[in-house]
């Protein structure tokens, strides 16, 4: 192999190496090809928070925790039932998006260019950074998409915000607003689970008159992950073939998972979350998944961007394998 061919060596215990997601093959994006099952994107970014910084670390750190999931040699997974085998599918990391500290719009570019080129070959899996990445991300994801793309988020907050005058326009509470305002987006076809944040005081005629569909933390917790899940989808692929996948990891209960910069409690539990990403794994409308607002260094025991890691593995072997 060359120097960017690297891999971590299936002989190593699981905390050594990880410098790539899911021990997969670290080459540059330029270097993908259409055999390969999964494109990995790390997006070092947090320039678009509002509150606690941090989620720059995200994707160093869930490429850390992800050695524990993607060994290469079947196992059994106790927690679903099934037998897992990285060996069987091509994961590609593909290093960070540059990033732009101080320029939320020059950053988007490049990740909108970076998610186009990926998803041009296969599947775009991105790692967060900010939340606001979801906009370029969605956006670059859908260049390559005929028609307007479903969206499915699972998050704490409806990042439907407009501009604001302390934050502008382009910020993590804003993507979802870009989003709906762009050719490929409409919240006619967009589906959000887990809600449970402060909105403003018109959020529930704004669901109303906008086609939204929303499930809040406490009809998970009524209904059952799964319901919600299964109308969500069907709300969504009602009138789009193709859905885009974002998941802010602050949708966790935050005592469960703190390492994110705008927690909020009565989230869903562990259990909820993982089944989550596994149910969605078999929505084959599905065609890109972001993890956002992993912020290690507010999380001690280092349990956020494990969970995370998790979810993202739940989902590949549910889609994949």
């Amino acid at each position: 192999m060359g120097e960017d061919d690297t891999q971590n060596d299936d002989l190593s215990p699981s905390y050594v190496g990880a410098d790539s997601f899911l021990n997969g093959v670290r080459k540059p994006r330029d270097q993908l090809t259409d055999d390969v099952d999964i494109g990995v994107l790390g997006v070092p970014f947090d320039g678009a928070a509002s509150r606690q910084p941090g989620t720059r670390y995200g994707p160093e750190a869930l490429r850390r925790e992800s050695g524990w999931y993607g060994r290469s040699e079947p196992q059994y997974n106790a927690g679903t039932g099934q037998v897992t085998d990285y060996g069987s599918i091509q994961i590609q990391d593909c290093g960070d998006v540059p990033v732009v500290t101080t320029d939320v719009e020059q950053t988007g570019d490049y990740i909108r260019d970076a998610v186009e080129e990926v998803a041009t070959h296969t599947f775009p899996v991105v790692l967060g950074g900010d939340h606001y990445l979801t906009y370029p991300s969605f956006t670059g994801f859908s260049q390559t998409v005929d028609g307007r793309v479903g969206l499915i988020h699972l998050d704490s907050h409806s990042d439907v915000y407009g501009e604001r005058d302390l934050h502008g326009e382009h910020w993590h509470g804003s993507p979802m607003n870009l989003i709906a305002d762009s050719p490929h987006g409409s919240y006619e076809t967009h589906a959000m689970i887990g809600l449970r944040a402060f909105e403003d005081p018109d959020f529930p005629s704004f669901v109303d008159e906008s086609g939204l569909y929303v499930d809040y933390a406490r009809d998970v917790h009524d209904r059952g992950i799964e319901a919600c899940l299964a109308d969500a989808i069907d709300h969504v692929t009602a009138s789009c073939d193709v859905v885009y996948l974002t998941v802010d990891i602050d949708v966790v209960e935050p005592t469960i998972a703190p390492g994110t910069g705008t927690p909020e409690f009565g989230g869903l539990d562990a259990n909820q979350f993982l089944t989550a990403l596994e149910y969605l794994g078999t929505c084959d409308a599905i065609g890109a998944l972001d993890l956002v607002e992993v912020a290690p260094r507010l999380d001690p025991t280092r349990n956020t961007q494990r969970l995370g890691a998790a979810a993202v593995s739940r989902f590949i072997e549910s889609k994949f394998m």
